[in-house]
């Protein structure tokens, strides 16, 4: 637990400082990995939590209670070489929220304090983060993790990591159907426009003049939808097309697509 307080840093938690002390006599940790306080809390002590029967037992990979300065309920749902679809990560995400909250309400009362602060967050590999886009919750990266703790004398831990980092690309979940990743609508509008051309063909069901998208382009939520995208195209599937063309339709539409494009400096 010596550098556990890290996580508390700016770039990632940014919960200001944390005391933590792993002593025995003397703590203020508590640390759960895969533990499901719905299903622990029964019998006699399911009376200090009240109010979790019938949540959802979607519980984060680590959670952690540290109480000095302030009690601040910290939960990190940990992906690797899972890809899972954005609306499943939200569901996911959607549920522990639910959870945590019910939890950090009991938490404030057995610690007597006027509430605990919940620090929830997605820790991702980076091209995972890139391709589901924003989140409800904050979203760290395993490549900040191992740059945080590069100067620590773990050298184990500090060596799988990377190593796992750089399999990623062969080691990753593969996507189902004709899809090769996903991104955000913006975030592929914004590559396009640098001439980024590593996603030129994007898809979704009904294709360029589709409902779907055009329901996307009205109500504005384009940018931060995923769509599921190629690095080359598919001959005589009409839910595919260019990413061109999409930032054409977007124009169309009115959209100012080009402030997400490079400044004339950039480009210089």
């Amino acid at each position: 637990m010596r550098h556990l307080a890290r996580l508390a840093a700016p770039e990632l938690l940014d919960l200001g400082e944390l005391d933590v002390r792993a002593l025995p006599h003397d703590c203020t940790v508590l640390f759960f990995t895969e533990y499901s306080i719905i299903e622990s809390a029964i019998g006699q002590s399911s009376a200090n939590f009240p109010g979790l029967q019938g949540l959802p037992k979607d519980t984060p990979d680590l959670v952690i209670l540290v109480t000095a300065p302030h009690p601040v309920l910290i939960a990190l749902e940990a992906k690797m070489y899972d890809r899972p679809s954005r609306p499943d990560l939200l569901k996911q995400l959607a549920a522990q929220t639910t959870q945590l909250e019910a939890v950090a309400d009991a938490l404030a009362r057995l610690l007597d304090v006027p509430a605990v602060e919940i620090a929830h967050a997605a820790l991702l590999p980076s091209k995972l983060a890139d391709s589901v886009g924003p989140l409800p919750v904050r979203v760290i990266t395993w490549e900040q993790i191992l740059e945080t703790y590069s100067d620590v004398n773990q050298a184990y831990f500090l060596a799988i990591l990377r190593t796992a980092l750089d399999r990623y690309d062969h080691l990753v979940s593969k996507w189902a159907g004709y899809q090769q990743g996903d991104l955000a609508g913006a975030n592929l509008v914004m590559r396009s426009l640098a001439g980024d051309e590593t996603w030129p063909w994007m898809g979704i069901q009904g294709g360029l003049k589709g409902q779907r998208l055009a329901h996307a382009v009205s109500d504005g939520s384009w940018g931060t939808r995923v769509f599921q995208c190629r690095h080359d195209p598919l001959p005589n599937n009409p839910n595919w097309f260019p990413v061109t063309d999409f930032i054409g339709k977007l124009r169309d539409a009115g959209e100012d697509v080009q402030s997400l494009g490079p400044t004339p400096a950039d480009e210089g």
